[in-house]
């Protein structure tokens, strides 16, 4: 196990390396050290934040993709996504990745955060716990989330957050009933473009549906809702539906409105250019409303990305998996389930036997024995 170099089971690691170089060199035999929590230093904020880091990864992820991993994606962009130039601007009360969805009761009772409720209880008792800021909690969360499904990429976490000043303006988080030009506008009073908007609804790979239309509750966006892959982008341009798929109003719009059409399809089978693309956008929505001078860099403590090419199907078939949880969005919109439909070959299926192996091999401290 691989530790990041700000946790404390890198002194661990580091000192047992160096003494297993030197009971091979003959030198000396040293016992083995005592526990982290054994050692008289008090361990510093990105100490601290790789304790938070194992809570959420462990406690609450199990470290799979799980239903909580995903709603704590979605949980970061309805924490985010009530951020507004203009109100900054005019100096009125904003939004913002403050965590006030955490620290405000009132906030995840509003329509467009249903299916939130589990996740900001699971993640208040971590701000009392931990004595840090809500935001910096929740933030990491949805950080850890998009890593604990496969595919999923490193999104650089900031932590110092100041307390949530106000109450998230209501009527500012993007709807899928929401016609191209109202989503980019509102995109855009976020200060993010139309390629980081596109590339963040990406985050419906690992999404299903419960309260748009109750009566296809639970169908996935894409195929493949335990995997970060491109099947979203692909199988939403694609014509009908597959087994238990959904398609959103917006997602659809996305995928075929010229505004953003070349954005969409830009994506389709370029695993490696969206998750770029995904990373960064995510690491600017995570810190909207934030004065970044005051804040710390604390990426080192996140696990690695597991890579999806060495997963691939060569020959034969492969497939994805189940699961179920939120994705990167708000409420409303339309769509339907059921239906049939192929997969392209521009998505090449995972090897479900590598892709445990993988997960296993990467996240086997914070997985729950069988």
């Amino acid at each position: 196990m691989l530790f990041p170099r700000c946790s404390p089971g890198a002194r661990i690691q580091e000192e047992e390396e160096e003494e297993e170089e030197e009971e091979e060199q003959g030198l000396v035999n040293h016992p083995r050290l005592p526990l982290a929590t054994e050692f008289p230093w008090s361990p510093t904020p990105k100490m601290q934040f790789a304790f938070h880091g194992d809570a959420i990864m462990g406690g609450l992820f199990q470290g799979r993709c799980t239903d909580n991993a995903r709603a704590a994606v979605r949980l970061a962009f309805h924490d985010a996504g009530t951020f507004s130039l203009a109100l900054q601007k005019a100096g009125l009360p904003n939004g913002g990745a403050d965590g006030s969805m955490l620290s405000d009761p009132t906030e995840v009772t509003r329509a467009e955060n249903n299916g939130l409720q589990t996740i900001v209880s699971l993640l208040q008792p971590l701000v009392t716990q931990f004595k840090v800021a809500p935001g910096d909690v929740l933030h990491l969360a949805g950080a850890l989330g998009v890593l604990a499904c496969p595919g999923g990429p490193v999104v650089p976490v900031f932590v110092g957050r100041h307390l949530p000043l106000n109450t998230a303006p209501q009527g500012l988080l993007p709807s899928p009933e929401d016609p191209i030009d109202k989503l980019v506008a509102r995109f855009a009073d976020m200060g993010l473009s139309i390629r980081q908007m596109v590339a963040l609804i990406g985050a419906h790979t690992t999404g299903r549906q419960r309260f748009v239309n109750t009566t296809y509750a639970g169908d996935s966006f894409d195929s493949t809702i335990n995997i970060w892959d491109t099947r979203f982008y692909t199988e939403t341009l694609a014509t009908g539906l597959l087994p238990g798929q959904f398609k959103l109003d917006s997602d659809v719009n996305f995928a075929t409105n010229a505004t953003t059409a070349t954005e969409f399809t830009r994506f389709i089978g370029h695993q490696d250019l969206w998750i770029t693309d995904y990373a960064g956008a995510h690491e600017q929505m995570s810190l909207l409303g934030q004065n970044t001078a005051t804040l710390t860099d604390c990426s080192e403590i996140l696990p690695l990305s597991i890579s999806l090419t060495p997963l691939e199907v060569t020959t034969g078939n492969g497939g994805g998996g189940g699961g179920e949880g939120g994705g990167g969005g708000g409420g409303g919109g339309g769509g339907g389930g059921g239906g049939g439909g192929g997969k392209a070959a521009t998505d090449p299926p995972i090897d479900p036997t590598l892709l445990e192996a993988a997960i296993e091999k990467y996240r086997d401290i914070w997985l729950v024995p069988a």
